[in-house]
């Protein structure tokens, strides 16, 4: 598995009504194949509410608010 960890300062959110919109390329991976973490005030990590799903190129993870994320993405 490899991880990259992300702070909000460093993201491109894509600000929408009601919600934050990041887009990863999508290369040759899919939504099933990433999981998102969102890191908590004492810089541990935990499972971050949020919903990631495919688009044409891309891989939209949103959210409500701008969070620092860590992406690990599952290898085979």
């Amino acid at each position: 598995m490899q991880t990259k960890d992300y702070s909000r300062e460093e993201l491109d959110y894509h600000q929408s009504e009601n919600n934050y919109t990041l887009i990863v390329p999508k290369k040759f991976l899919s939504a099933k194949d990433i999981i998102v973490k969102k890191k908590n005030s004492d810089g541990s990590f935990s499972n971050a509410d949020v919903e990631v799903r495919d688009e044409d190129n891309h891989i939209l993870i949103i959210t409500t608010v701008p969070i620092d994320i860590r992406l690990e993405i599952l290898e085979e």
